[in-house]
């Protein structure tokens, strides 16, 4: 590097508000911290929905009607 950007990083450093970053980052964690308890309660809901979609599915499909055989029903005579 040359010197005269070491110069400007740290005066970049210098002009940081590091009460306001510190502030930033604990209210984003603070979020984070929420937002992870929700996602794993609303997970199984989700499956369970993709679940029900299925099964809905299969319930709308037409019924396959048996082919009925023909049966005798009259009585049968050893001899």
């Amino acid at each position: 590097m040359y010197p005269s950007q070491n110069i400007s990083i740290l005066s970049l450093l210098k002009n940081v508000k590091w009460g306001s970053l510190l502030d930033g980052a604990s209210k984003t964690l603070g979020v984070i911290n929420q937002a992870i308890p929700v996602v794993y309660q609303v997970k199984p809901i989700i499956d369970n929905a993709k679940t029900m979609f299925k099964v809905a599915s299969i319930m709308n499909e037409p019924i396959e009607e048996k082919k009925e055989e023909k049966t005798n029903n009259s009585p049968i005579f050893y001899i």
